[in-house]
This record gives C-alpha cells, structure tokens and sequence, in this order.
C-alpha cells in the first residue's frame, strides 16, 4: 500500500484563519458532513493531521480546525492534546478515490489514552469518549474552535461514540494482558482478533529513546540492560548503574498501561508480550514496575484535586504513570526543577509526586523520538553507552575520553541503516468484512483508505516539524529506499516480534 501525505499543523491552521478574515467560505464551520469519521489511538498522527488535511480539502472551500478545550475555558496553552478534528471539501484530484471528490469531510482524531484505544475499541465496536463539535458546544480562539470532550470511557453514556479505525505504535497483537492493556478492561481473545484481518497497514517507523534528567551526567554510560532493570525496579539506585560514578533513588517517568510507548519499552526491555513461557504459558518476562511500588507511594488520600494521591520520590524508588507523553516530559522537567508533578491518572483519580522535596531527581524516561526539541532539563541518551541528544543544536555529542564507552547516537542516519533498532512501526487497523454489521465501508472506509496511504509517505513525512521528522521515516514495504531517502532500509514487517530484517 502507498502512505499518508500530511502537512504540520501550523499550516492547516493558517489557511483557516486566512480564509476565514479574508474572503467568504463556501463552507461553514458547523453544518452536516458527508462523511463523519472517528480515529482513535495514538498519538503520532496528531502531528500530521494538518498536512492530511492540505493533501485531502480543497483550501478555496475553506478548512476547518478543532481542538479540546481540556476541560478549560481559560488556559489555551493545553489544548488539543487529547482531540483534534478537520473540516473540508475533498479536492476534486486524481491522486484521490473518485467516489469522495466534492465530499464534506469531518475527520476527529483522538489520541487520549494511547495506542490500546485504536485496538480494543475498534476491534470491539465500543463507544468511549469523544469531542462534541457544534455551534454550542464551541468557541473560537485565534482560528481554531476549542470544544469539549464529551462521554465518559469507564461509565458509558450517551454521548459516547464507536471509533471508526485505529492508529496504534505498534500492531494490535501486541496489547495483551497483563502489561499492555488499558486501566479495566482486558486484551481482546482469538474471536475479536480477527476481526483486524487483512485491515492492518503498517505506515511509518518511529523511533524510541532512552531519556533522562540533566542530574544524569550524560557521560555515564548505561546500557540497555541496566536501563530495562531501572524500568523493572530490579536497580533502585544509580549506585548500581555500572561505573559507580552517581547515586541516588531512581525515579521512573513512564506511560500507563496501554500506551504503545510504554508497550514499545515493554518490548524492548523485557520482551513482552514476545517471550512466553511455555511451561506455564505466561510471560517468561520481568514486568514493568508500577507506581504502587514506589518506596514513597501514599495511598491513604481520596484521589481528587483537594485530597490527591501522593507520591515522595525523596524516599527512594519511585515510579510515575503518566497518561500522555506531554505528562511524561513535564514528570521529567518537574524531577529536574523540583516542583510538584500533578496529573489525572487513567483510573481518574488525581496524583501529586512531590518532586519539591527531591530536588534535582535523577529520573529516566519512557518517550519516542518526536519529543524532540520538547526538552526542558533533560535530554535523550545514546543507546548501550555514554552520550546525549544536545537539546540547544539537536546534535549527539560524546564527550568521553574513552570513545568505546560511547553509545549508538539516537538519529535518523542510524535509524535508517538499521542501526539503531530502539523503532516500532505505525498500525492503522479498521473492522473487517468478516465483523458483520460493525465492519468498515462505504465512504467511510475511502477516507480511511486515503488518510492510511497519505500518512506514510515519505514525500508528507518530511513536511513534518524538525522533532516528529528526525523519528519518522517511511517504511520499505511500501517504498523504494535506494531512490528515497526518507525511507528505512530495514524493516521489522509489520511484526514487532520479528527480527529486523535489512534488505537495502
């Protein structure tokens, strides 16, 4: 299959609001689409979704941008992390399946949650939350409409919404119980797995990275396996990372359960869910720790904003599950600034780490590559040594006396060749025919056909802003790597538990 053609938002949302002050829209911002269609899962396209937007709509019809609010009227600064949605005409373009030109299109992208939520929801035809856009619901706000979230993922109600296809870091067969599955529900059995069959496409390979605060000297050397073991708890102390040269508890900023970050890692470090026991038919794998384990953990408090649980990384090991990759770079800016990390955790109750009374905390991180230019006191690291992204020039540097301490540089050259083999690849799944009334067609599944083929091409991954496009890079099941170089050269096929295989 071809990939995706997207643009960064930023320009999406400059054809709105240059549209919308200068001339008058053959569109308008809330009537009746064609084609209402919902994505839900990862949050990676997020970052695209402008540029689909440009390659899809017809600009002289006017392009529409919508973003949650959340839960704010009056901070603007977090919206869209959790919704964001386009309006437009589709072009009336060779490139793009005849049966949608001239077509009102509604796209809504949820990335809340992570990548489980383009999974088992779709997989499952169930509704979960969404974002209501209308006129009432609605405002304006430098050309894009802020509106609220609406359902409830853990009591469903009426305004809950079935996703419509998914967008996972990694394929659907990797979220299974007990590590990689979201907060209360469980991963999907033999019977709602076939329902992916023959509708998964693999898109792009992002890359993952090691991270850490600056209190990290990045001249320490850390090898893979004592990173996994950190994320394990089986090293608390950084007096137990090889040279011996830092101490002090560790702090892990990691994702929830269900995130396909943190199922990469889960991957990565510990092997699940790839190795299996075949014993006991379980995991033979060392699990991820949780925040319960943390030595500060608190849980004698009601979880709300007034009475939050609370966490005090100053008395040792301590663990923090972040439900975004926004809640994992301010953990990491908190641990390093000594200020309070505060967040809503997935089973909905409230979290305060008190990095206020640790300063300086030596934490690691659980993050992929498109943070990058994100950074705020701590850095990406070199995998299996010494050495750090320079977050002022984007830049690796070693700056080690001894050169064999220092580790594979986390960039696009090595990423490409193979080298660096800390990458998943991008899933896009929907309902298959075999699912019955639920199953995917129609105008809908042209949209979704389109959206696929745009968002992995290599051509649109390189509008992407300087972060996402150092991590992104196409694949060679879809393109040619010796005539493209925004093209892998190895690849793990669509199966993360596959060897990287290098044909190029």
């Amino acid at each position: 299959m071809t990939l995706f053609k997207l643009n960064p938002l930023a320009a999406a949302c400059a054809a709105a609001l240059s549209l919308s002050a200068g001339q008058a829209l053959a569109l308008t911002a809330f009537e009746a689409p064609d084609v209402d269609i919902y994505l839900s899962g990862a949050s990676a396209p997020q970052n695209l979704l402008g540029e689909v937007a440009n390659k899809l709509f017809d600009s002289s019809q006017g392009i529409f941008v919508y973003h949650d609010n959340n839960g704010s009227t009056n901070n603007f600064g977090d919206d869209g992390r959790s919704y964001r949605a386009y309006f437009g005409v589709v072009k009336a373009d060779p490139s793009i399946k005849a049966s949608l030109h001239g077509k009102k299109v509604l796209l809504v992208n949820r990335a809340k949650g992570g990548s489980v939520w383009g999974v088992n929801p779709v997989a499952r035809a169930e509704a979960i939350a969404t974002m209501k856009i209308d006129s009432a619901s609605c405002t304006l706000n430098t050309g894009i409409y802020r509106c609220p979230e609406v359902g409830n993922d853990l009591t469903p109600t009426a305004d809950n919404r079935v996703p419509d296809f998914g967008v996972s870091d990694v394929e659907p067969n990797m979220f299974k119980g007990p590590y990689n599955v979201e907060f209360g529900a469980d991963q999907l059995d033999p019977t709602e797995a076939v329902v992916f069959d023959g509708t998964q496409f693999g898109a792009s390979s992002l890359m993952m990275g090691i991270v850490a605060t600056n209190a990290v000297p990045d001249t320490l050397p850390i090898s893979r396996a004592e990173y996994g073991a950190m994320l394990s708890g089986l090293i608390t102390d950084w007096g137990n990372v090889a040279d011996g040269s830092i101490s002090g508890p560790v702090a892990v900023c990691r994702r929830v359960q269900g995130s396909g970050t943190q199922a990469s890692y889960n991957w990565f470090f510990n092997n699940f869910p790839c190795a299996q026991n075949s014993l006991h038919g379980t995991a033979a794998s060392t699990p991820p720790a949780r925040m319960a384990d943390s030595a500060g953990y608190d849980s004698a408090h009601a979880g709300t904003s007034a009475d939050p649980i609370l966490i005090d990384p100053s008395a040792g090991y301590t663990v923090v599950e972040n439900p975004s990759s926004g809640n994992v770079r301010d953990c990491l800016a908190r641990a390093q600034s000594g200020t309070d990390h505060t967040f809503t955790g997935d089973d909905g109750k409230v979290y305060k780490v008190r990095f206020s009374l640790a300063p300086a905390t030596k934490a690691i991180g659980v993050l992929s590559l498109d943070s990058l230019n994100s950074e705020n006191g701590w850095s990406f690291r070199a995998l299996d040594g010494a050495g750090r992204i320079n977050p002022a020039t984007d830049a690796f540097e070693c700056t080690n006396a001894d050169q064999l301490e220092c580790g594979i540089a986390p960039t696009k050259a090595n990423h490409r060749e193979g080298r660096y083999d800390f990458a998943v690849e991008l899933s896009f799944q929907y309902r298959n025919t075999t699912a019955g009334a639920s199953a995917l067609g129609g105008l809908k599944k042209d949209v979704a056909d389109e959206f696929i083929e745009l968002i992995g091409d290599p051509a649109v991954l390189s509008t992407l802003a300087a972060g996402p496009k150092e991590a992104t890079i196409a694949l060679p099941i879809n393109y040619d790597p010796t005539t493209n170089s925004n093209v892998a050269k190895a690849t793990h096929y669509g199966n993360t538990c596959a060897p990287l295989q290098k044909f190029f």
